[in-house]
């Protein structure tokens, strides 16, 4: 039967990528399914679902929703830019640098991913860059902070790791990020050969009027109100210790109330599907370990893996999974309950934490993948701002997957070389 545990979630993915339907709703319907042949009861199946994380996805993508529709983090990111148009020499390292901090300030991560690659693009092409290049330091600059406690999938980590009996590496775990991104962001810096600038200002390429730089307005009282509320939220979630995702529907209620945001729309602005997409894939998840499924996984991973390919394997692993389905809800659910037992296979040979982040960080240099969301948001703000035909679209797409495919792989080997016990003595 763990064999069937297991197969029925390559089952899900594949059927979800095909289908193009929610991997998360199918895979609801699956674990209900497959628990019934497994002989566990409609009572269990629903005591592992995953209430703590929808509760935390629900209330963050909630308060985000509202400074998402009252403009106010897409006004403070485009102040932030307007005031480093005069650093065009060293315009690339503000983007990587201001997009991690402006991603501490959105623990949710949808500014950087959704709003900003069509700013910052826009800005770096003007100045002569490529524009690839700046959406790609965008993306990669977000996931160096991405795993804040205080975010969405930081404490969605967290909550995973918890939950697998390992200790708390909540910072270990944002540092070894931060570790990773800085080197594949100067990789792909070096890759496009960022130094050189002026060699995109001219030829086929055409920017859109619109995206010309124009007088920002200041922040309107609704605005202000939302960035004091984001400020007072981190500040109880990190020093407090309260949940993240009922804290920020505690703050939510408080900006819905003062007339801040409307509530439909802060519902509508709700992303269901990804919500959806980690909550079934978990409670997927729940009816497979009962059913002994991550142990064969982790049974399957031990037996061809050796002290020197265990690292990359996993890393590389993680990116796979990533490419079909989100970072946080396939691969670091999955695999991090099977550390465990993989690293005794091969003699403790590493540290948990070593582990853990060459999962996380694996799964997430494949954001950058046009079929993931931080590259599909690039894609999209190249054509936004630019007229490309079809051949050239298919060409940045090629370049983005290419990126994907090259950092997962350069993320899986610099896990063997201990550069993630570094922060263990930070």
């Amino acid at each position: 039967m763990a064999g069937i545990a297991l197969l029925s979630l390559v089952f899900v993915i594949v059927l979800g990528v095909i289908t193009k339907k929610n991997i998360g709703i199918i895979s609801l319907a699956v674990a209900l399914v497959l628990g019934m042949l497994g002989g566990i009861s409609s009572n269990d199946i629903i005591a592992g679902f995953p209430t703590s994380l929808f509760l935390n996805l629900f209330g963050m993508f909630f308060f985000f929703s509202i400074a998402k529709d009252n403009g106010s983090l897409e006004l403070l990111s485009k102040k932030i830019f307007s005031a480093l148009s005069g650093f065009a020499v060293v315009y690339p390292l503000m983007v990587f640098l201001v997009s991690g901090l402006i991603t501490l300030v959105d623990p949710g991560g949808m500014t950087v991913y959704v709003i900003l690659p069509v700013i910052v693009m826009s800005v770096g092409y003007q100045m002569g860059y490529n524009p690839i290049l700046i959406g790609v330091l965008t993306i990669f600059g977000a996931n160096t902070t991405l795993m804040t406690p205080v975010g969405v999938f930081g404490s969605t980590a967290n909550l995973i790791v918890d939950g697998a009996g390992y200790p708390s590496y909540t910072t270990e775990i944002v540092l070894n990020g931060i570790i990773l991104f800085t080197i594949v962001s100067a990789l792909s810096y070096l890759g496009f050969r960022g130094w050189k600038r002026k060699q995109y200002t001219t030829g086929t390429l055409s920017l859109e009027e619109s995206a010309s730089s124009t007088i920002l307005p200041p922040f309107n009282g609704r605005q202000r109100l939302t960035l004091v509320m984001l400020v007072l939220m981190i500040l109880a979630i990190m020093f407090l210790g309260t949940h993240a995702g009922l804290t920020a529907l505690v703050f939510s209620i408080i900006l819905l109330i003062t007339k801040a945001a409307d509530e439909k729309d802060a519902f509508l602005g709700v992303p269901w599907d990804t919500i959806f997409l980690c909550i079934g894939i978990g409670n997927l998840l729940s009816v497979i370990d009962n059913l002994q499924g991550l142990k064969l996984l982790a049974s399957m991973l031990g037996s061809v893996s050796t002290e020197w390919t265990l690292a990359p394997l996993l890393g590389i692993t993680s990116s796979v999974m990533s490419f079909f389905s989100l970072a946080i809800a396939g691969p670091i659910p999955t695999l991090i309950p099977t550390i465990e037992s993989l690293n005794a296979s091969v003699g403790n040979t590493f540290m948990d934490i070593e582990l853990i982040s060459t999962v996380i960080n694996g799964g997430f240099t494949a954001a950058i993948s046009p079929l993931s969301m931080g590259g599909a948001m690039v894609l999209a703000a190249y054509g936004t701002l630019f007229k490309p035909s079809a051949k050239e679209r298919t060409k940045v797409f090629n370049k983005l997957f290419f990126v994907a495919i090259m950092m997962s792989i350069i993320a899986g080997i610099l896990a063997n070389t201990g550069i993630y016990s570094i922060a263990t003595g930070m």
